[in-house]
């Protein structure tokens, strides 16, 4: 019987320019031998328990292996399997399906080595195997390959004689150009390893149970490993199916949400660069240019302001458009109205306005014009063109779509950090004042102008509101000086061992005593900073790593060239403004500021449709975590009414907006790097205070001793716990409400009760009472457990409605 494929082994047969197909043992530390073996004994197998095998087909495969008995031993030299290929077709036919064989990315290879024998014509095309460079295809040096091989062997070798399941997953993606675009595209490796089998030379040592636990606890020592579980006495025999997969755009993406991440990731040119570069990879289309433009209030567009962030391909910060040039043009709609523009070729417009006559005379014709969205506002504008009419369509949209969020959420950090750059002038050199109280400051301003007048030396007169009630909420992330603890010890850890690792490669061909005495301090310093962190262990490790390792590298280089490539690693790991391994404290501050922002953000909303219900002093303070005082009551406004229904109201939107934010916080940590827990306080005071501002600190302070109580408490609260236990008040996922009369708790029972009828709060509640604290005795708490169901009853973000909702539960 013939096999189909036989004809075509040139193109099936990848033959190394090496005799020998094993590798050395300096580079790869096991025996490794290609055998068919395993796959002959899978046919005997198939034959006997597959009653849908073609048993004629393997009769014929068990004569063709009669006449090629060199087939059934170790293979040592590839040229056999080019002589016999006939018969390894047949052998390969279930790995390599024929329906699947021209679009499939499958190859056979020597366990734990990157040279096919037998692949598939596609990854042929492709090169992604054979050559010497397929370190830079994984952009990984070969010292960190060979370590991740071995290791990866020693797994198996746990898993098979000493029934231990330890997997380090790491996979391993190939990158290389494209022959038609030039452009990089991404592919995931699979390893089937089925057909290979592991042996003992000789006996098998014997490990206990700890020392095993010991082993995988330090998997970054392969050192050790060697000496427990020699290389030599185990071989390695058979051969591994790769299979690829093209990640092109999941590779991407995620290198675009990592990039828009950092710190001006939308303002600074060479990172305008490389996301314009990595849109042409995730489109696959190397002409195509990109832009970027904050979209403003409209009654700021033509302000210098406005235009901060304007990277667009029309809308520049150079350029001189106003907001009447946009009429009629093809950013008019997506600008006002959010929706999304494909045009399939510009030279088709009838009647072009001076936008597009502006972009065809930059030789662009087909573009995409997306709103980007935040929080439900259009914040910016996203821009893909091409000069080829048609290239970019509705298909396009699609891959589009998913990147849209990041970039919307790159754009509004960076409209922050603007805005917060104009605040910090601000209140440098004038003080922010807020807009209900706006008002009394013009009145004292006008007063003061009077007096001066008449005299000189008269003063400004005190500004204070009295008979005003307070709110004041928290949103605290818990453990937060553990967790960023917790960071700063794992990347010191980090660079020590990468510190040590370039005196271990300067001692193999540098054996100083003096190299033996630095890597001893750096496991002194490893040991005491994994037994406890202390205060000034961080600054301690890095003068010692800066003055008396880093030093050294110039030498080292200069004197053993076998250091280049730890040196190089030390150094790509530190390459950051802070000069040090800075990995996981970026997790945690990236993870702390998704809080922030998604706290600060959501509040910011709420907060200003509540003041359309009724006007009140809001102010909010960034830690770890937030936290905010509302001020509500008649003297804050400029003749204003004032009744207790609005307090009522305020109290209860504040209960509903907590449980809000903890259903949030609590899906957005599915998507953090670091996934952190906030807690949450609610301190409630029903005697009305009275607060002035102080220009000193050019802010609000509370006035009177009766009043300072209410500020003592709300310092101390943070580190209350349940009486006559150590449980601290504030939990995950429950909110703490606070307060020292009865008829407060009467009037929050009422609330909760509500809110469990609407699904923000679950059905039991803890009476609980606080351990008293310096100066502060007689707290109590009532504490709610909020629910995590998608639907509720009401929506919050629905300020009409918040105020139907508070007036019914006040009044009834």
């Amino acid at each position: 019987m013939s096999n189909p494929r036989s004809s075509f082994h040139e193109t099936v047969v990848s033959i190394t320019n090496k005799d020998e197909i094993i590798l050395s043992a300096d580079k790869f530390p096991f025996r490794t031998t290609l055998s068919l073996s395993p796959l002959i004994s899978y046919w005997e197998k198939k034959a006997i328990t597959d009653s849908s095998c073609n048993i004629a087909r393997v009769r014929e495969l068990a004569e063709l292996l009669r006449q090629t008995p060199a087939l059934l031993q170790p293979i040592e030299h590839v040229d056999l399997i080019e002589e016999h290929i006939r018969t390894v077709d047949i052998l390969m036919e279930d790995i390599f399906p024929s329906a699947l064989w021209e679009n499939d990315l499958r190859a056979v290879v020597l366990p734990f080595h990157f040279d096919s024998f037998y692949a598939t014509p596609r990854l042929e095309e492709l090169r992604l195997l054979n050559g010497e460079n397929y370190t830079e295809k994984l952009n990984l040096d070969l010292k960190t390959l060979l370590f991740r091989l071995t290791l990866s062997a020693y797994t198996i070798v746990l898993e098979k004689f000493y029934k231990a399941n330890f997997r380090v997953d790491q996979p391993l993606i190939f990158t290389i150009k494209d022959k038609f675009t030039q452009l990089e595209r991404h592919y995931k490796l699979s390893i089937d390893l089925k057909f290979m089998d592991v042996k003992v030379n000789g006996e098998l040592k014997k490990l206990k149970p700890q020392e095993i636990n010991f082993l995988i606890n330090r998997y970054n020592n392969l050192d050790l490993w060697m000496q427990k579980l020699p290389p030599e006495d185990f071989e390695f025999t058979g051969f591994a199916i790769y299979d690829f997969t093209d990640v092109t755009m999941e590779e991407t993406i995620s290198s675009l949400r990592y990039d828009l991440l950092e710190k001006n990731a939308v303002t600074a040119e060479d990172s305008f660069k490389n996301l314009q570069q990595k849109l042409r990879i995730l489109f696959g289309l190397p002409g195509i240019k990109f832009g970027l433009a904050s979209c403003p209030a409209m009654q700021e567009f033509d302000t210098t302001y406005a235009r901060k962030i304007w990277n667009g391909l029309v809308l520049t910060q150079q350029c001189d458009l106003r907001l009447e040039n946009l009429r009629g043009s093809i950013y008019e709609p997506v600008i006002k109205h959010g929706h999304t523009i494909i045009v399939e070729d510009l030279k088709l417009f009838d009647n072009p306005t001076r936008i597009e006559q502006s972009l065809l005379e930059d030789g662009l014709r087909n573009l995409i014009i997306a709103p980007l969205q935040y929080e439900g506002r259009i914040i910016g504008l996203l821009e893909v063109a091409s000069p080829i009419p048609g290239e970019l369509n509705a298909l396009s949209m699609i891959r589009l779509k998913e990147i849209l969020p990041l970039f919307a959420l790159a754009m509004h950090r960076g409209l922050e950090e603007l805005r917060s750059s104009i605040q910090n002038v601000i209140k440098e050199k004038y003080t922010a004042i807020h807009p209900v109280v706006e008002w009394r400051f013009t009145q004292a301003a006008i007063n003061f102008l009077d007096k001066m007048e008449r005299n000189a030396t008269a003063e400004i007169e005190p500004i204070v509101f009295r008979d005003i009630y307070p709110l004041y909420g928290v949103s605290d992330v818990r453990n937060s000086a553990t967790e960023r603890n917790k960071a700063i010890q794992g990347d010191l850890l980090d660079q020590l061992v990468l510190a040590k690792e370039v005196l271990l490669a300067a001692k193999d061909h540098l054996p100083l005593p003096i190299l033996d005495e630095l890597t001893f301090k750096i496991d002194k310093y490893s040991h005491n900073i994994m037994s406890e962190l202390g205060s000034d262990d961080e600054a301690q490790v890095l003068d010692f790593l800066r003055n008396e390792v880093e030093t050294l590298f110039n030498h080292f280089l200069k004197t053993n060239p076998q250091t280049e490539q730890a040196i190089k690693v030390y150094k790509a790991a530190t390459t950051n403004p802070y000069n040090v391994v800075y990995n996981k404290r970026r997790a945690y501050e990236e993870s702390l500021y998704m809080i922030n922002e998604t706290i600060s953000s959501f509040l910011d909303r709420e907060e200003e449709k509540a003041q359309e219900i009724f006007p009140h002093y809001f102010e909010k303070y960034k830690t770890d975590g937030l936290e905010y005082n509302i001020y509500i009551g008649a003297s804050l406004l400029n003749g204003g009414n004032f009744e207790r229904i609005y307090l009522k109201n305020m109290r209860l939107w504040q209960l509903m907006l907590t449980c809000e934010i903890a259903r949030r916080i609590q899906n957005l940590r599915a998507t953090l790097k670091l996934p952190l827990e906030i807690a949450q306080l609610i301190l409630v005071h029903s005697d009305p205070i009275s607060i002035r501002f102080r220009l000193d600190e050019k802010k609000f302070d509370v006035e009177g001793a009766s009043n300072i109580r209410y500020e003592i408490i709300k310092k101390r609260l943070d580190k209350a716990v349940i009486r006559d236990t150590e449980e601290r008040l504030t939990q995950p996922g429950k909110i703490a409400i606070v307060y020292t009369q009865q008829k407060e708790a009467t009037e929050y029972l009422r609330y909760i009760e509500f809110l469990q009828s609407e699904g923000y709060i679950e059905k039991n509640v803890e009476m609980l009472e606080i351990e008293e604290m310096q100066g502060v005795q007689g707290l109590r708490a009532l504490r709610v457990s909020v629910s995590f169901k998608e639907q509720l009853r009401h929506d919050i973000d629905s300020g009409d409605e918040l105020l139907t909702i508070a007036q019914s539960a006040s009044l009834n």
